[in-house]
C-alpha cells in the first residue's frame, strides 16, 4: 500500500523576489521647483521596522534632528514586505517605537511621491530610489558595507552593485565614506558616532570578587564574530578562575558555553547602563563597520577591547581602547592584560569616557544638514550656468 502524498510544498520563486528588489521606473520626470516640491522635503525608503533595530533607530534619529535643521518635511516609505495593514497602523507603530516627531508614513514603494531628497537605506531599497524620476537629489544612507553580510554570490553582487547606481552617500563613519568613494566612485559624506551621555552614564558598582567580561554575543550576526570571542573568553577564564562573562545581544541558551557566564540575552535598553557599569572590560568585535556599542559602553566607565582594523579604529584611539588582532590568542591576551592591569584599565576608561562626552548627535546632524544644503546650492548653480550657456548659444 502506497503512502498518501504529503501536502504540496510551495515552490521557491527567486526570480520574482529579486526582480522586485531591482525596482522599476516610477514618477513622471517632472521639472521640480519650489512650487511643486516643498524645499527640504525628504522621503526615506526603509525596510520594515521594529523598535529594537539599531539601524532604524539611527535612521529615525537623523530624520528627527534634520527636521529642525532646514528639512521640516520628513516622510517614511516602508518597503515591502511589511506587516502593516494600513498607513494609520504603521504610523501608530512608528510613533510608539521611536516617538511622535511629526514624521509621516506610507506603505509600499509605489507610494513614493516627489521630494527634494529621496533617501535609500538598506541595499534592498537602493534600486527603487535610483530609478525614481521625481526627486531632486538621490541619497544613500549607508550604515555598513552590506555585501559583507553575505557569502560571495548573488546577494553579495546585488548589494555591491547598489554602490554603482550614482547615489550620493551619507555614511556612518569615514571608513565607509573612503571605501565607497575609492572602490565605487561614490560622492560621500561621513558622520561620526555619538551617544546620549545623559542616559549612558556610569552607575554605582556593586561589590564583587568576580572579574566580569561583557561580550556583545550575537551568533546570528556573523560579522560580530561570536565564535572567536567565545574561544578567547574560554582561554581567559581558564587562566583567570575569578573571571566570568556577561553575554548580551542574543539568547545563547542553545549553545554550549564552557565557562562561567550569565546569558543576559536581549537586554532592555533601560538596563544597559547599569549592566555596562558592572563590567571590568567589554569585548566588541566587528568584521565590518563599527557598532554604536563602544561609545555607549565607554560612557558607562567600562574599558573596551576591540579588533584593530580600518573599519573599527576610526572612532577611538589606542589611548581610548585596547586593540587586538582578530585571532583567539590576541583577543584573549588583550583581555587578560586589561583585567590584570588596573592602571591601564582606568586610563582607557577615563580617556574613552571623555571622548564619548565630546561627541554629540546634534553636531553630527549639523554636518549632514550642511552637506545636504550644499548639494542644493550646487544644483542651483549648475542650472544657472546652463541657462547662461543656452542664452549665449541662442
Amino acid at each position: 500500500m502506497q503512502n498518501a502524498p504529503g501536502p504540496l510544498q510551495a515552490k521557491l520563486d527567486p526570480a520574482t523576489h529579486y526582480e522586485f528588489l531591482l525596482g522599476e521606473e516610477l514618477g513622471f520626470g517632472l521639472k521640480l521647483t519650489e512650487k511643486n516640491v516643498p524645499p527640504g522635503s525628504m522621503t526615506w525608503v526603509i525596510p520594515d521596522f521594529s523598535a529594537s533595530s539599531g539601524g532604524h533607530i539611527n535612521i529615525l534619529r537623523m530624520m528627527r534632528l534634520l527636521k529642525d535643521r532646514g528639512f521640516p518635511d520628513q516622510h517614511v516609505v516602508v518597503m515591502e514586505p511589511h506587516r502593516w495593514s494600513t498607513n494609520e497602523e504603521a504610523q501608530i507603530a512608528l510613533n510608539e517605537a521611536f516617538g511622535d516627531h511629526g514624521i509621516t508614513v506610507s506603505l509600499g514603494v509605489r507610494s513614493i511621491e516627489p521630494s527634494s531628497y529621496l533617501v535609500a537605506t538598506g541595499w534592498q531599497t537602493a534600486y527603487w530610489v535610483a530609478k525614481y524620476r521625481d526627486a531632486k537629489h538621490k541619497i544613500y544612507f549607508v550604515q555598513d558595507f552590506e555585501p559583507a553580510f553575505f557569502a560571495a554570490g548573488s546577494e553579495y553582487s546585488l548589494a555591491e552593485n547598489t554602490y554603482r547606481l550614482g547615489l550620493t552617500g551619507i555614511t556612518a563613519g569615514p571608513w565607509l565614506a573612503d571605501k565607497l568613494h575609492k572602490d565605487y566612485g561614490m560622492q560621500t559624506h561621513p558622520f561620526s558616532f555619538a551617544c546620549d551621555t545623559d542616559f549612558y552614564n556610569q552607575r554605582p558598582r556593586r561589590a564583587s570578587q568576580t572579574k566580569h567580561i561583557f561580550f556583545y554575543a550575537r551568533p546570528v550576526t556573523t560579522r560580530r564574530c561570536f565564535e572567536l570571542g567565545l574561544m578567547a573568553i574560554k582561554k581567559v577564564c581558564d587562566e583567570m578562575p575569578e573571571a566570568a562573562a556577561i553575554m548580551a545581544g542574543w539568547d545563547v541558551s542553545n549553545y554550549v558555553i564552557p565557562f562561567h557566564h550569565l546569558n543576559a540575552g536581549t537586554v532592555p535598553l533601560s538596563e544597559l547602563p547599569d549592566l555596562y557599569s558592572q563590567c571590568d572590560v567589554a569585548l566588541v568585535l566587528s568584521a565590518t563597520n563599527l557598532s554604536l556599542l563602544p561609545l555607549e559602553i565607554a560612557s558607562c566607565g567600562c574599558p573596551i577591547v576591540m579588533n584593530e582594523s580600518a573599519n573599527t579604529d576610526w572612532l577611538l584611539s589606542k589611548k581610548e581602547s585596547a586593540y587586538c588582532d582578530m585571532d583567539v590568542d590576541s583577543i584573549a591576551n588583550t583581555l587578560i592584560k586589561v583585567l590584570k592591569d588596573d592602571r591601564l584599565a582606568s586610563r582607557l576608561s577615563k580617556n574613552a569616557k571623555k571622548r564619548a562626552h565630546l561627541l554629540s548627535w546634534e553636531a553630527e546632524a549639523d554636518g549632514v544638514a550642511a552637506f545636504l544644503k550644499s548639494l542644493n546650492r550646487k544644483s542651483r548653480g549648475k542650472t544657472s550656468r546652463n541657462k547662461v550657456s543656452s542664452a549665449s548659444n541662442g
